[in-house]
């Protein structure tokens, strides 16, 4: 049965009801989803038994993606998805055109020509859009004492602590760790949606990816800069690694996960490594310095706990620029 069809016998059986809420359901089947009773994961399909229609925002509350944010963190978020959507669109013009590039795909001049225009109005739109969420961040940062903080810190701009402000909710982190897994940072990537066979049910939700890929972009950068607060933990882990003999799961030439020691694991495993410490380390100091502005109560072992493990130097976040 095609999707739409399968969405409008759903929301008949259901009396045009969300299954859950038990909200009014749209007549135009795109403004509600639908939803596997048995998820993808645990080879759940689309099918007439499996499937049960919901209300957007009930859907949202199932899978915990739903936060109700303050007017000014709202306005904040939207900047945000409207840049992500931008950001789309561009890649989508951008595949395409590559894919003509590549003999792949063959296109006439004329679409050839309409993509190039797109696209350099696109680019000048995410331009337009990058410098509104700089600007947003700044000016939050004048009533926001997190924000500012954040800012003090070299090597991190403003787009990433955007996406900190508008996704992390510090009053439900109870600890550093909280954050890491919100993210998705708590477990090896291969590890990420375990099922567990017995229960039916998958361990974990990946994390968010956005959150996640923001992380990951200012990582990269402190990589690349010397002067970069969290370079150093970089440079500490890549040496650290590259003589340990501690087992790790890699994947090899082949892209199959195999057991070697973490010195004959691939270059590129080491550095994702090392950045991944980055990011955690990062996440860590926001949620500390987050906690304490916001008079929430942290560990007195903070430091010892989560930035002096693994033969880490225990820092204080004021000495990488944090200001608090």
């Amino acid at each position: 049965m095609a999707k739409t069809a399968l969405k409008r016998a759903i929301r008949t059986k259901q009396k045009n009801r969300c299954a859950l809420s038990q909200k009014p359901l749209s007549e135009d089947t795109a403004l509600f989803d639908t939803d596997r009773k048995k998820q993808k994961a645990l080879n759940g399909i689309y099918t007439y038994e499996n499937t049960r229609a919901l209300d957007p925002v009930t859907h949202m509350e199932r899978h915990g993606n739903l936060r109700i944010r303050e007017e000014r963190l709202e306005n904040l978020k939207a900047v945000i998805d409207d840049r992500e959507q931008m950001m789309k669109l561009r890649n989508k013009i951008s595949n395409q055109l590559m894919a003509y590039q590549r003999k792949t795909d063959r296109l006439n001049e004329i679409t050839i020509r309409v993509l190039m225009e797109q696209l350099e109005s696109v680019d000048n739109i995410l331009k337009a859009r990058s410098r509104l969420l700089t600007k947003t961040v700044k000016d939050l940062a004048s009533v926001d004492p997190l924000a500012k903080a954040a800012l003090g810190v070299i090597g991190v701009g403003e787009v990433t602590i955007g996406y900190c402000m508008a996704y992390i909710d510090l009053n439900k982190a109870r600890h550093a760790s909280s954050l890491w897994k919100y993210a998705g940072l708590d477990k090896p990537s291969h590890k990420r949606y375990e099922v567990d066979k017995e229960e039916e049910k998958i361990k974990g939700r990946g994390g968010n990816k956005s959150l996640r890929t923001s992380l990951f972009t200012m990582a990269s950068s402190q990589e690349k800069n010397m002067k970069g607060a969290y370079r150093p933990v970089y440079d500490q882990v890549k040496t650290r690694l590259s003589i340990s003999d501690k087992i790790v799961s890699s994947r090899n030439t082949q892209g199959k996960l195999v057991e070697v020691a973490w010195k004959d694991a691939k270059p590129y495993h080491r550095q994702g490594a090392a950045l991944r410490a980055i990011m955690k380390h990062f996440l860590a100091d926001y949620w500390f310095v987050g906690r304490t502005v916001l008079g929430l109560p942290t560990s007195p072992l903070y430091a010892e706990a989560i930035l002096g493990k693994e033969g880490h130097k225990t820092i204080d976040p004021k000495s990488r620029g944090w200001i608090y």
